[in-house]
């Protein structure tokens, strides 16, 4: 047994003694090196002499109830959340309590000299906070928009406060201004930056609080510089406003470091943390993710039903099978030879050059795949068919022992351009979905029907390892998003709502039925939505009764026109029971005709252009149908993949993820994060 010290410490930040106890009975005790608020709620039971008598055991001091103990605090949050919701609930508003604090110390902490040495050289003399250089006359607002400026460069940039103290940073801004002089990184970490976030967090939570449904992704990425594995959760919702239509909004709400045990517990209580301090716990309508199992293991476990698959992260997973298919990776591996062959010797670099000059072709260096990546080895094998003339004429120009070991057969020739007829339908569909700018769920439906009837559709003509190649990245893409019949029924929603797919000419018309009907239902659950929040109509907004106190000739005037005096109501009538509806049934099947008819309104419309804009034609078109555009911003929350196309095929993502893997937790603050307010 280990007993505790005579004079027991305090807990830090929980204001309640090691061995205190909330009420009567055991003498517990929070664990020694507790760091968690949750430890407030729990703790060990000990003898007269304070020893800790079970260290796998633990007692609840709410209701006094025994819980095993594995050395972490899931389950003790889990026993609050679902034994005490209102301790709970105090945790999760103590815990996001401290976010300025904190993120004000991890902002020092990005250095690794102490904050003390590192911004006070010398301790006597703090900073005066409240001076200010009076190159402008105080406080002007050509100071303020500087300083503004350089806060956002900070954080955007994801740049230590330390670059204020750079010469050559400090040059650049005496040339923009001469007479600006910039704030010291003691008041960038401790004022400004924690003020720029709290503005920013009200914002959102006002943006947030006005919206009925958002999507949820959830990026998981790997900060290879500080060996550490982050997920960055964001929310996503469609805005609609008379003035400016429809638009997209996206925000990254946290990112937290993934631990290595009981990691998806770990996942779960923190998106739900997140949830519940970001008011969103009953506004999902799906979540997108890289089909981790950690990952939707958490999204099972907060019953998150939709659980769309990244579109970016399938098609990867599936070409990188098929490349690792014994003769194609062969195959890539001969091809890699040939360019570093040429990249790594001086002397057939420059035979290279003179054959490229010889058959007038650019001077255009060959690509190596670093990475791996399926795009990277679409670059190269694109630059090795556009240099076949001068690659093979510097090849008969080698010695003979290494034009056998880098010999390229017209059989090989021909198996790259067959790859580059499998790869290039997958370029052109990224590359279109990294340039929209409205929501691109509706489109996984038709890209995926396009790649698993054309570009993967076996041919007579195909190598054996292409054709085998293509089977696997066919099963992967229909794997993915025939796991659940949620998803598939969601994403034919979806792209029933985009007035350029409307037909569905991939569906059956049994199956096309069936989404139409699903679109009525749910047109259908806002309308009842709509009129419940209106609430039942006024006594004040029908007709007056008579009194009695009124002569019989008024009475008889307010009496209906089709109601002769002394004829009782309908139910008084015997065919009432055959003729005459309840007010449920009526409300019903007038809810029914105006869905039906606003659908069959949507349908007669005219297709749109494949390269319109939906969102646009949605904003112009919001008066003629007053139920589908609530539906439509259910569905078309949910991104169709786990992080912006941009950074998943564009050329900033490499960059966003070198700089974003220097920074050290809990420091660390997605570009999004702290500065900026709905796209």
């Amino acid at each position: 047994m280990d007993c505790l010290p005579k004079e027991v410490p305090e807990i830090r930040g929980l204001g309640l003694p090691l061995g205190a106890s909330s009420s009567g009975g055991p003498n517990l005790v929070a664990h020694p090196r507790a760091k968690s608020k949750v430890w407030r709620y729990f703790g060990f039971d000990t003898d007269a002499d304070g020893c800790i008598l079970h260290w796998k055991r633990i007692y609840c001091r709410v209701c006094m109830s025994q819980i095993a103990y594995s050395g972490n605090t899931s389950n003790l949050s889990y026993h609050l959340e679902k034994n005490h919701p209102a301790e709970f609930g105090d945790l999760v508003k103590s815990n996001t309590g401290h976010l300025r604090e904190m993120f004000a110390s991890a902002v020092a902490r990005s250095k690794p000299e102490p904050l003390v040495q590192y911004l006070h050289p010398h301790p006597q003399q703090a900073p005066d906070l409240s001076h200010r250089p009076q190159g402008f006359g105080g406080e002007s607002r050509r100071r303020s928009d500087l300083t503004q400026a350089v806060c956002n460069f900070i954080c955007e940039g994801m740049y230590p406060v330390s670059v204020v103290e750079e010469p050559t940073f400090r040059a650049l801004l005496r040339a923009a201004d001469p007479r600006y002089t910039l704030p010291s990184k003691y008041d960038l970490a401790i004022k400004m930056l924690p003020q720029m976030y709290g503005r920013a967090r009200d914002a959102v939570l006002a943006e947030l609080a006005s919206v009925v449904n958002c999507g949820v992704t959830t990026d998981l990425w790997h900060s290879h510089a500080q060996s550490r594995v982050y997920i960055s959760l964001s929310v996503h919702a469609v805005h609609h406003s008379a003035a400016a239509g429809f638009s997209v909004g996206s925000k990254c709400l946290k990112t937290f470091e993934v631990q290595d045990d009981d990691t998806a517990e770990n996942i779960t209580r923190a998106m739900y943390e997140a949830f519940v301090e970001w008011g969103v716990i009953h506004k999902v309508s799906g979540v997108t993710t890289n089909s981790s199992p950690d990952i939707v293991k958490a999204c099972s476990l907060l019953e998150l039903s939709v659980q769309m698959p990244c579109l970016g992260h399938t098609v990867g997973r599936g070409v990188e099978e098929a490349f690792g298919l014994p003769r194609v990776e062969a195959f890539l591996a001969a091809c890699r030879r040939l360019v570093d062959h040429f990249q790594d010797m001086s002397v057939s670099l420059y035979v290279l050059r003179e054959k490229r000059r010889q058959h007038g072709m650019a001077e255009r260096p060959l690509v190596r795949d670093r990475g791996r990546s399926w795009p990277a080895t679409l670059a190269m094998l694109q630059r090795l068919r556009e240099q076949r003339p001068a690659i093979a004429a510097a090849l008969a120009e080698s010695p003979g022992g290494l034009q056998r070991s880098l010999s390229f057969e017209a059989a090989d020739w021909a198996r790259v351009e067959a790859w580059i007829e499998v790869l290039q339908p997958f370029k052109v569909v990224t590359e279109l979905m990294a340039a929209c700018r409205y929501p691109t769920i509706s489109m996984v439906r038709p890209v995926l029907h396009m790649l698993l009837s054309t570009t993967l559709k076996a041919k007579d003509t195909d190598p054996k390892e292409i054709g085998t190649a293509k089977e696997v990245v066919s099963k992967a893409l229909s794997a993915a998003y025939a796991q659940t019949h949620e998803v598939a029924a969601f994403l034919n929603v979806a792209t029933f709502l985009d007035p350029r797919y409307k037909r569905l000419p991939f569906l059956s018309a049994q199956e096309r039925s069936q989404v139409e009907s699903h679109v009525v239902e749910e047109a259908k659950a806002v309308l009842e939505k709509l009129n419940a929040e209106q609430g039942p109509p006024c006594p004040g907004d029908f007709s007056p009764l008579p009194s009695e106190d009124e002569p019989a000739c008024k009475k008889a005037s307010l009496l209906p026109e089709h109601q002769a005096p002394g004829v009782g109501p309908s139910q008084d009538n015997p065919l009432a029971a055959i003729f005459c509806q309840s007010d449920v049934d009526q409300s019903q099947e007038e809810l029914h005709a105006q869905v039906v008819e606003e659908l069959g309104n949507y349908k007669s419309q005219r297709l749109l252009g494949l390269n319109e804009d939906p969102l646009l034609w949605w904003s112009s078109h919001a008066a003629l149908f007053p139920t589908l555009p609530k539906v439509l911003q259910k569905y078309w929350c949910v991104p169709a993949t786990a992080v912006p196309c941009h950074r998943l095929f564009g050329p900033s993502g490499p960059a966003h993820s070198g700089k974003r893997s220097r920074l050290a937790p809990p420091a660390l603050v997605d570009p999004q994060k702290s500065s900026e307010i709905w796209r």
